[in-house]
């Protein structure tokens, strides 16, 4: 539960706002490398409650810059991408990826004042198939973050991005939930999963898996140097525990769980607006090429030409009530839709004030506190928390089996290259 203040820090985020102002202060996946062509069509983009338009220009270079043209106003989507820049199509004027002003073909040649003439861009910066942004202070800008998968070759990931329709906080704080695969996520009937790797199939998770078989779980939180660790320890037989993580890194990305011989799974959860998400799925193999199909399948992602869902709330999902009494605990078919069906029900923004939590909200509660802390801390100047690349390279969920008398930081510690660094220093001078 918080408070009406709380909840509304939480979760706006326009440039005004103090977790907007912080947000803005991190490298942000934008849109996919293959989104933007050479000399191809404009791509419109909202990113923390601003409209932008992303273009690849003759050269290959990505610029993302305001929608809105600084002449009179109208839309740069409409413009002209060609000659290393896009062009509008009101009045001819042309921009390059960095926002200058590069031509004015309505005025008689003024180069004082076309110099005068300054688009909104942001730096961007195309790694792994992924177009990242930095929308903050110049002299503010942080490392590059090099998350673990983006070591791993091509052909071992499946990157996908839809547009989710509620506020970020409530999508996050679903991927933190151990405990709503149990329901939300249940396959009523254990399935033959031909592909290697996966998780699932469309119609849920087995029952047999440790995700579902174990509500309640027991959940311990853990402060790093990146966010938060959540573990969770369960049934797996009857003489082993099922030891299981989450990692929750700051400010807005996630490794939901998983177990040796499945395929990972990273999220980032981008505001578009305070109502809408950009939801952003990297699923990947550890050591060979990872099935699209039957990963894409699973998680049951159709859109749009504007990356909507084709299930969605409108059609209730497709949801089939014959489905949910004889095959899964939803009626809803797809990972991915499941999760989007029960966070947009909840409304665009979520009454915290109102809510009822119990243990099992553990893991949203640590994120919550960790989020409004360091964004108080903000706002009295204190400088946002840096993420490390010495543990963003090694960092991933894994799951563990091990004897039900043994402690779960015994079979399942915190690697020290993860701790906080008081920790460590009172560590090393015990």
């Amino acid at each position: 539960m918080l408070s009406k203040e709380d909840n509304q820090l939480l979760t706006e985020t326009d440039a005004d706002k103090p977790m907007g102002q912080l947000f803005r202060r991190y490298w942000i996946p934008a849109v996919t490398s293959d989104e933007l062509e050479a000399d191809g069509s404009p791509v419109r983009l909202k990113l923390l409650g601003e409209n932008l338009v992303a273009f690849r220009d003759t050269e290959g270079n990505v610029g993302l810059v305001d929608e809105r043209c600084p002449h009179r106003g109208t839309s740069l989507y409409y413009g002209i991408n060609d000659g290393c820049g896009l062009r509008c199509c009101y009045h001819g004027w042309k921009f390059n990826t960095e926002g200058e002003c590069t031509e004015i073909p309505s005025e008689e040649e003024n180069e004082k004042f076309r110099k005068t003439i300054q688009l909104r861009a942001y730096p961007t910066k195309e790694v792994s198939g992924i177009i990242w942004t930095y929308m903050g202070p110049e002299e503010k800008q942080p490392p590059f973050p090099d998350f673990y998968w983006m070591g791993l070759p091509k052909k071992n990931k499946l990157i996908e991005r839809v547009w989710q329709e509620c506020n970020y906080a409530q999508v996050m704080e679903n991927d933190l939930d151990f405990v709503h695969a149990a329901f939300l996520h249940q396959s009523y009937d254990n399935q033959e999963l031909e592909a290697e790797g996966v998780l699932s199939t469309d119609l849920g998770i087995d029952p047999d898996h440790p995700l579902v078989k174990n509500p309640p779980v027991k959940q311990h939180i853990q402060d790093t140097n990146y966010g938060k660790r959540c573990v969770a320890i369960g049934d797996a037989t009857k003489d082993e525990n099922a030891f299981m993580e989450i990692h929750y890194i700051f400010p807005f990305y996630t490794y939901p769980p998983r177990f040796s011989g499945e395929d990972g799974m990273w999220h980032a959860f981008i505001p578009r607006d305070d109502h809408s998400t950009w939801s952003w799925d990297v699923q990947f193999s550890h050591s060979s090429e990872i099935d699209v199909k039957a990963q894409h399948e699973r998680r049951g992602l159709e859109v749009d030409k504007n990356l909507r869902k084709v299930q969605n709330l409108d059609n209730n999902y497709k949801q089939d009530r014959s489905l949910q009494k004889e095959g899964n605990f939803t009626g809803i078919r797809g990972i991915a839709n499941q999760d989007h069906a029960i966070t947009e029900a909840m409304g665009p923004i979520v009454d915290r004030s109102i809510e009822r939590l119990g243990t099992s909200d553990k893991p949203v509660i640590q994120m919550r506190r960790l989020l409004l802390k360091e964004v108080k801390a903000f706002q009295d100047n204190t400088e946002p928390m840096e993420l490390e690349n010495e543990s963003l390279a090694t960092l991933f969920s894994e799951g563990w089996y091990d004897n039900k008398t043994k402690h779960w930081k015994d079979v399942f510690p915190l690697k020290e290259q993860f701790q906080v660094k008081e920790e460590k220093d009172a560590q090393s001078t015990q």
